[in-house]
């Protein structure tokens, strides 16, 4: 995704959930690098072992847990030399919406670009979701004879569908403050990967 949005100068590292070798390689990456984005190990299980770490690393957290699903767990926080640090969940589809949510947008403006106009689409079904939680539905798109984008939504089986999302274009932005989305309904579309 990061590839996709033009930010080419990144470097990939796949770790242990081991609590010495997070530190040692967390401590590095912040050594040589502005932005730190992690995935997974931000939540509330046994080898959860990132917000620890990055408190030990003096990352002074932001905040911790945004009220969405999916990405509930998402961890934001600032290092020693105001090295910026996105920890987002581990499940695939809570790390892609976080990512587009939220790191894409703040690399674009800490690069100086245009922000990104809104975008609409209208719900081509109904979506009903009672969590008073702000939902971001994965979406398939579509346009009608009127000329119209309509976002079709995708079921996925819990956040940890990533093959789900495959037929998808991007989310579409539930207001928490609902919970009945009739179709036709106008929502803030997000494309995974800029048009």
């Amino acid at each position: 995704m990061l590839d996709q949005h033009g930010y080419v100068d990144n470097a990939h590292d796949h770790l242990v959930d081991e609590r010495d070798t997070l530190r040692q390689r967390i401590a590095q990456h912040l050594d040589e690098a502005d932005v730190v984005i992690l995935s997974g190990g931000v939540s509330m299980g046994k080898a959860d072992w990132v917000p620890g770490v990055l408190a030990e690393l003096g990352v002074d957290v932001i905040f911790h847990k945004v009220s969405q699903r999916p990405g509930k767990p998402l961890w934001f926080g600032k290092g020693p030399r105001e090295q910026v640090v996105f920890a987002l969940p581990g499940n695939p589809v809570s790390t892609l919406v976080c990512c587009r949510h939220y790191v894409i947008p703040a690399l674009a403006s800490a690069s100086a670009r245009l922000p990104r106009l809104p975008e609409f689409a209208s719900l081509a079904a109904e979506i009903v979701f009672e969590p008073e939680l702000t939902c971001f539905q994965p979406v398939r798109l579509i346009s009608n004879a009127a000329g119209q984008v309509l976002a079709m939504p995708v079921k996925t089986n819990t956040s940890g569908d990533f093959t789900a999302l495959s037929a998808t274009d991007g989310f579409v932005e539930l207001a928490r403050e609902e919970s009945h989305f009739p179709a036709g309904s106008p929502v803030f579309l997000h494309r995974w990967y800029a048009s």
